[in-house]
């Protein structure tokens, strides 16, 4: 593979939130925009070669939290104390909002 090709693979690294919560891997899609297509996020997968699952806030908290979260405008997800996948391997690469509330995008080694 010529060096103008060849990717770094992605690696772990520690997770520092900002004081709204929000945090993104330095190497997480980094040639992208903020618009990225289902196609270049699945390439960028396969050259990183990891697989992604996705935790909502929706899932880890209070209703009565996320309700307020949506409905108040809130920019602040910090107090979401984000659940680790059981299975071993994965980690964090963003902490982002979206339309339907806040994520978490895990990404995990894909063992071939």
């Amino acid at each position: 593979m010529s060096d103008a090709i060849k990717t770094l693979i992605i690696q772990p690294t520690p997770v520092e939130r900002d004081s709204s919560g929000w945090w993104t891997h330095p190497g997480y899609l980094p040639e992208y925009d903020d618009e990225v297509t289902q196609e270049q996020f699945n390439d960028w997968c396969a050259r990183n070669q990891v697989e992604t699952k996705v935790s909502h806030m929706e899932s880890d908290v209070d209703p009565d939290v996320f309700e307020s979260y949506m409905n108040d405008g809130q920019v602040d997800c910090s107090a979401w104390v984000i659940q680790h996948p059981v299975e071993p391997g994965w980690f964090i690469l963003s902490i982002h909002d979206t339309e339907d509330g806040p994520i978490c995008v895990w990404g995990r080694r894909i063992i071939s």
